[in-house]
């Protein structure tokens, strides 16, 4: 077959397939299992492809896949044992993160309560088995894996209570200027955020307290070297009610908080970090479409457009993308199921269609090595992958969830491809 159907034409789709096949057959790295307690012989290049990279995205394309997990264990394992990353970082909220953060580092806590006080789809045996790796290594090593959370959208009243003593220590005449404003914001109620969204008429006030507080903190006396840290802690009041109150749709002002969350975490430790996101939060992009049926579209700049743009190509972005399975979602519309996802052979579109037929059953693919012209001409077409997150209705068509706004060779570096997805182990 000619590579192309006519004289100036692009390439036959069957040829481009073909290309595409014939060159994950003689790049792609196979790999022996999903198993994260298994050695890393088999995911170990994948250091080498990093290189010096600072931040590494992890995305995989649903919330409910187990394998999709386990194997996010294993890139960090690599990023943690050959790399020397010492954050781990999720979209996760800043201020629960942070009694998980102390567990790893003390093994302060009890770690099952410290999971199911997670966002619904980290509730899960794969986190659990994550945060217990990450808390066994810190018992050996010198250097600590710290665990971060970048949300905005759960900021609870411990925050308040530590800022407030910050206050009340090194500058005391301003403490009750801040109890003024904390008086207001500080949240008392067991559905804080519910209530704030459907019962404050004035929001605007509650951001006005919010912004004051912060350039209360930002303005004390910097005397005890930790005036950064008690700053970064207020901005989160900040972003919790100006989310709330102004972007409670998401129109990615969430994605830029988190960036800015990482890029600060970053800067005040030094630390390269593994971010574990999902598709729809790391891949670089400028602006990215995701369909959640029957929730319309949304329209943002995600985490990891932010991230490339404050750190270049120091943002390393690596996809988890499946042919099948079964996997958990419904945590935005109850109630929490298991559904399948069929392969998206009928959705010529999907990218992942041209994935499904190599012959191993997961793999580790490069997307920067020897591409040729065809397949580089794929790469850098307009794409369409799948992306499951808190939605995915059983009366609504699989094909229907999906994120566009880019290109492959744009959104990721590496790829890793499972075939067969089972669900996460629900807590």
């Amino acid at each position: 077959m000619n590579a192309h159907s006519a004289a100036g034409e692009a390439p036959d789709e069957a040829l481009v397939k073909a290309e595409v096949t014939e060159w994950i057959r003689q790049y792609g790295l196979p790999l022996s299992t999903a198993d994260p307690t298994e050695p890393l012989r088999d995911i170990e290049p994948l250091a080498g492809m990093v290189g010096d990279a600072v931040v590494v995205g992890i995305g995989p394309s649903t919330y409910g896949g187990s394998e999709q997990f386990t194997q996010t264990h294993r890139i960090i394992r690599v990023l943690v044992e050959r790399l020397g990353f010492r954050t781990v970082a999720t979209e996760e909220d800043w201020d629960v993160a942070r009694d998980i953060d102390r567990y790893v580092r003390t093994g302060e806590g009890d770690l099952d309560a410290l999971v199911k006080g997670t966002g619904v789809p980290w509730r899960v045996g794969e986190t659990r088995d994550l945060l217990e790796w990450i808390r066994e290594f810190n018992t050996t090593s010198d250097e600590p894996v710290r665990f971060v959370g970048a949300g905005v959208i759960d900021t609870r009243a411990a925050l308040y209570d530590e800022v407030s003593a910050h206050v009340e220590a090194v500058a005391p005449d301003r403490a009750a200027e801040l109890a003024e404003h904390f008086a207001v914001l500080r949240p008392t109620r067991e559905e804080h955020v519910r209530w704030f969204i459907g019962e404050v008429r004035d929001k605007d006030r509650y951001v006005e307290h919010a912004r004051s507080a912060l350039a209360l903190v930002e303005s004390l006396p910097h005397t005890d070297g930790d005036h950064e840290w008690f700053v970064q802690q207020t901005r989160q009041i900040v972003a919790f009610y100006e989310h709330y109150a102004y972007h409670l749709v998401d129109d990615g002002y969430r994605d830029e908080k988190m960036a800015e969350n990482l890029a600060w975490w970053q800067r005040y430790t030094g630390h390269r970090i593994a971010y574990w996101s999902t598709n729809a939060h790391s891949v670089r992009a400028d602006e990215l479409t995701i369909s959640v049926p029957p929730r319309g579209t949304l329209t943002f700049k995600p985490t990891g457009g932010h991230l490339r743009d404050l750190f270049g190509d120091g943002y390393f972005s690596i996809g988890i993308t499946f042919t099948s399975g079964t996997v958990n979602s419904g945590w935005g519309l109850p109630p929490f199921t298991s559904g399948p996802v069929p392969a998206p052979v009928q959705s010529p579109d999907f990218v992942e269609r041209y994935f499904h037929n190599y012959g191993s059953p997961r793999y580790l693919l490069n997307l920067h090595r020897g591409v040729p012209p065809i397949v580089r001409e794929w790469l850098d077409r307009p794409a369409k992958a799948r992306v499951i997150g808190s939605i995915c209705a059983a009366d609504q068509p699989a094909d229907g969830y999906y994120l566009t706004g880019g290109t492959l060779a744009e959104w990721y570096d590496v790829l890793i491809h499972e075939k067969e997805l089972t669900p996460t182990r629900i807590l």
